[in-house]
């Protein structure tokens, strides 16, 4: 985790940091998300920042994979922050060989690229699209 955010901005590391340890969030276990119920507003309030600041700090996140934020009809808005470690193995042997023998950065973009699209599916299965 650390890697992926080295290459957001400060912004980004303040928010994550921000939201990982706000009272609002709840950590599982299962998944390796933690879970805030914290409008961007309140973040911001609690970075000290203007709002500005703290929805491009969130996108920032978001570009990198580390953040999710789930709409559901009727429900309050759920932002999702990512805790664990990111799997990229593979079952299939020629690639988990390949990946072995990977420079360092091209696992982090695969990394980041894999959390990307996951969260992408996930927002628009929330969204109801």
């Amino acid at each position: 985790m650390e890697d992926i955010l080295s290459r957001a901005p400060e912004r980004a590391r303040s928010a994550y940091t921000n939201l990982v340890t706000n009272a609002e969030s709840h950590y599982d276990g299962q998944t390796g998300w933690s879970c805030a119920y914290i409008t961007q507003q309140a973040l911001a309030e609690e970075m000290f920042v203007c709002l500005r600041t703290a929805t491009r700090a969130i996108r920032d996140l978001r570009d990198v994979g580390l953040v999710r934020v789930l709409t559901w009809p009727g429900a309050r808005t759920e932002t999702q922050i990512r805790i664990d470690s990111v799997d990229i193995s593979s079952p299939f042997g020629p690639v988990q060989a390949a990946l072995v023998r990977s420079p360092k950065q091209h696992l982090i973009d695969r990394a980041i690229a894999q959390l990307v699209a996951t969260n992408k599916e996930l927002e628009a299965l929330a969204a109801g699209i």
